[in-house]
């Protein structure tokens, strides 16, 4: 006899084609019912909440007076929470958003009980291979999962799911999904009917005789009756015994079995039995781009100064950061990043991020004012805080704005030693808009805006240095451009031929690369959900387009400046007639500073044509049948082409399993001898094209105009979500998009590694001009003209610094990228040195090296 787990639970989705206010009307009155009934009948229970905290968040903030009858509740174990605090993506946010997600849904669930000791994740579109190692760090053994899976990738549902550091977490796959069985009858012969298909499908794939059954669904009321109609069906047959149960439970009964499961380890993105839907990589650019902007600078910008500052004494704002995080994983679910909305959605999602960078931003200048403020000038001129927030010791280029009425000044460190600069952008600006002082005035004051490049070294490790800004004196040394129609170093050429077509020479191997950086415009007949080629799509590249191209040589870097006007097809109609009636104004500016090992790529586009798809082509004349991107806190190895491809029409598959990937913010291709990796801002989407494998092309944009559509060539059927117009994922209008490109000669060595973290660049320049647009008392406090935190020698990549979340002390964070351990490293400071794990709580071992894909974490008490 085959054991049934009943868990009754809600998949709760915030927003999608509805709100989060819709939501939050919908769930005051499912709360009141789900509390009710669990009052009314003690044997109701568990209830699973989803594990998502933000549930309950949502409800008291419509209903605060329920609280006390919720906590008594969760605390007797029937209504279950966490351990998320949202139910993210993995494949699309940071590898610090998940952390964070994780911390703060526990914090949550010790605030009001118990935290549900399962990775519960119902609805990512996809499973990221890192899964098993978040959960690990948090003290969770065991997963249960939806979407990604099939029998190609582990022959059973339950399985021991390996990440690649060795974390290990048993796991449990819904192969049919969360609501497989939603609305069972109330009558038991007509329940049994519905179950003998149901389960069926549910044991087909099972390791043992016990069987996950999940009953509920979205936003979907409390199936009361159903527990007492199994009860009944289990007097009336023999074939499966019928449990009220839980998630936890049911591991419990399968680690009972002592069956040997299978081992799996890796991504699970096959949509074989649900929909993955992979074109949401790259659906609503905008929104992707604000959403790693907002992690970039909480992570790698705010709360590293903010640890400084409070090393000085001065306050550390956590719940007003923590405020900022839970509002970003709030656009983090699997619709609201994916961009799967409606456009009234989508506007919300973009608010939410816009407003936590308006927050983050301008508590990195209330707090660089008071750092400035407190640090007594070694010499005469306006303080410029150069600010590290990597535990090494750094040099290399700054981008710094100053507004000044002189024609001449130069910038000095400490010692009086002039810093040299290269003026990138020049332009007049208004001061009654910076200083406020002046808003009343009837005169317009008018300075320069230079928007500098400004060569500094020994930045001190996950801390700052002093330098001044001193007006009206000249610089010693001539910052005076000349035009040229190339770039080279002393390791890159790059030539541009009559029609804009690019050439990289890798002088260091003499490899070339032609053709690269092409701009490739196609068809998009697809929605929010996947890319969808039209069937006869028509390709429409740069190189018969350019009309301009110039270059400058600088003190401290070239550029090459490209223009085109892409006369394209305005939409799908002409696309299919090849009338090519629209025009895209792309400008592509390369640059590359004489010190530095890569080139930076800044892309401007007016998108002003509808149904497409752009990409950038990285041409890597490597033949291979893999390539690697990035993941959180690690590096995969991808297929160039999954080979399920040549099976998926036969078998039936969902949609296609076509080599459209994800990606944090790199990708690369390589053998011995040459390759290139990308590494972006922003962009999440990359494909290896059928036809031309050595190729990797990188979504700039897609513009759609549906929420959902039927039948695509890449996905045949049903629409996904809602036939609903959402116009505005067109997304007309100018774009900006920026990346690095390496050109590889040895492999993904050591050197390659420095230049991928360099070229992320994260040092950062403020100004302390006294201008201000709020006053704050001075704090008294005397601060040295630089300082450093710690110090971390170590190959490792830079992750977070920051405050403890529950505790008086400062964790630092780093990463290996690598395919293979490396040295961890010793952390230099003057405190107590602690490792720790991703939940901030103490390891016994300090482990020497750190294994691939993994985190290595450390809490300081001072």
């Amino acid at each position: 006899m085959k054991t049934v787990h009943l868990v009754q639970h809600t998949h709760w989705d915030r927003e999608w084609y509805f709100t989060e206010n819709d939501s939050k009307a919908v769930l005051y009155y499912f709360m009141d019912d789900l509390l009710q009934r669990l009052e009314a009948d003690k044997t109701l229970g568990p209830f699973v909440l989803d594990g998502q905290t933000v549930v309950i968040e949502d409800y008291l903030s419509v209903a605060p007076d329920q609280e006390i009858r919720l906590r008594k509740l969760i605390k007797q174990g029937r209504i279950l929470i966490g351990p998320w605090y949202t139910q993210s993506d993995f494949l699309v946010v940071g590898a610090e958003s998940i952390t964070r997600n994780l911390l703060l849904g526990h914090a949550d669930c010790q605030r009001f009980g118990e935290t549900m000791p399962v990775g519960y994740v119902p609805d990512s579109f996809g499973q990221s291979a890192q899964l098993p190692m978040f959960l690990q760090q948090f003290a969770i053994d065991s997963a249960v999962i939806w979407r990604g899976w099939s029998e190609y990738n582990v022959p059973h549902s339950e399985f021991s799911w390996l990440s690649a550091d060795g974390s290990k977490v048993t796991t449990a796959v819904l192969p049919w999904g969360y609501g497989c069985a939603k609305w069972l009858p109330d009558e038991p012969q007509q329940a049994q009917k519905a179950l003998e298909t149901i389960l069926a499908k549910q044991t087909r794939f099972s390791s043992t005789d016990h069987v996950l059954l999940p009953n509920g669904n979205d936003q979907s009321p409390f199936e009361y009756r159903v527990p007492q109609m199994l009860d009944k069906l289990n007097q009336q047959q023999d074939e499966y015994r019928y449990v009220r149960s839980s998630f936890s439970q049911f591991f419990q009964a399968l680690e009972s079995t002592q069956i040997t499961l299978p081992v799996y380890q890796g991504e699970l993105i096959s949509p074989k039995y649900m929909r993955i839907h992979r074109g949401i990589f790259s659906t609503r650019v905008d929104i992707k781009q604000l959403n790693a902007q907002l992690e970039q600078t909480l992570s790698q910008h705010l709360e590293p100064l903010l640890a400084v500052n409070w090393r000085f004494g001065l306050p550390y704002p956590q719940s007003a950061v923590d405020n900022i995080w839970r509002e970003a994983m709030k656009s983090h679910a699997h619709d609201s990043i994916g961009g799967c909305n409606s456009d009234r959605v989508n506007a919300m999602v973009k608010n939410r991020l816009e407003s936590g960078l308006e927050m983050a931003n301008q508590l990195i200048d209330l707090n660089m004012k008071m750092l400035a403020e407190g640090i007594t000038a070694q010499q005469d001129g306006k303080k410029i805080i150069i600010f590290n927030p990597r535990p090494q010791t750094r040099h290399g280029l700054v981008e710094l704005t100053i507004f000044t009425p002189e024609q001449d000044f130069r910038v000095v460190d400490g010692a009086g030693h002039e810093c040299r600069w290269q003026i990138v952008e020049e332009g007049r600006q208004d001061m009654s808009i910076i200083v406020q002082e002046l808003s009343n005035s009837t005169e317009t004051t008018w300075y320069r805006k230079c928007k500098l490049l400004l060569e500094v070294s020994d930045i001190p490790a996950c801390g700052y240095q002093t330098l001044y800004l001193q007006e009206g004196v000249s610089a010693g040394f001539s910052p005076q451009a000349a035009a040229v129609v190339k770039l080279e170093n002393e390791w890159l050429r790059l030539v541009a031929d009559e029609q804009g077509v690019l050439t990289l020479t890798d002088k260091r191997s003499q490899q070339t690369y032609h053709n690269i950086l092409q701009l490739v415009d196609g068809g998009d007949a697809g929605d929010n959900y996947n890319y969808s080629p039209p069937f006869d799509d028509w390709l429409i590249s740069s190189n018969d387009f350019m009309t301009s191209v110039r270059g400058e040589e600088g003190l401290l870097q070239s550029c090459l400046t490209l223009t085109w006007q892409m006369v394209v097809p305005s939409d799908l109609a002409a696309r299919n007639e090849h009338r090519a009636d629209a025009e895209l104004d792309i400008s592509m500016t390369l640059t590359l500073a004489h010190k530095n090992r890569w080139l930076d790529v800044a892309i401007s586009v007016n998108n002003t044509a509808h149904d497409h798809r752009l990409q950038v082509l990285l041409p890597t004349g490597v033949q291979q049948h893999v390539h690697f991107a990035d993941q959180p806190f690690g590096l995969i190895e991808r297929h160039n082409q999954p080979p399920e491809m040549a099976v998926w029409k036969e078998e039936q598959w969902t949609e296609a399993p076509v080599a459209l990937y994800p990606m944090q913010s790199q990708v690369m291709m390589h053998d011995a001898h040459r390759g290139l990796c990308a590494v972006t801002e922003g962009l999440r989407e990359y494909q290896i094209p059928e036809d031309r494998q050595d190729v990797i092309a990188v979504t700039l944009l897609r513009s759609v105009g549906w929420l959902g559509q039927a039948n695509m060539p890449y996905r045949p059927g049903r629409a996904s979500g809602m036939v609903l117009p959402s116009p505005e994922s067109q997304i007309q209008g100018m774009h900006h998009f920026k990346l690095s490109l390496l050109a590889m000669n040895n492999g993904a060595d050591n050197a390659f590694w420095r230049d991928v973290e360099s070229a992320r660049g994260n040092l950062h320049a403020w100004l302390a001009t006294g201008w201000s647009r709020f006053r704050t008392n001075p704090h008294g406090r005397v601060f040295p003209p630089h300082f450093s935190v710690l110090n971390w020698d170590s190959e490792l990549h830079f992750s977070v610094l920051k405050k403890a979340q529950h505790s008086d002390a400062l964790v630092v964070r780093a990463w290996n990228p690598t395919l293979a351990s490396i040295s961890c490293g010793d952390v230099i400071t003057s405190g107590t040195i602690t490792p720790a794990t991703l939940a901030e709580t103490e390891l016994e071992i300090h482990q020497e090296t750190v294994s691939t894909c993994a985190p290595a974490t450390f809490v300081i008490t001072f």
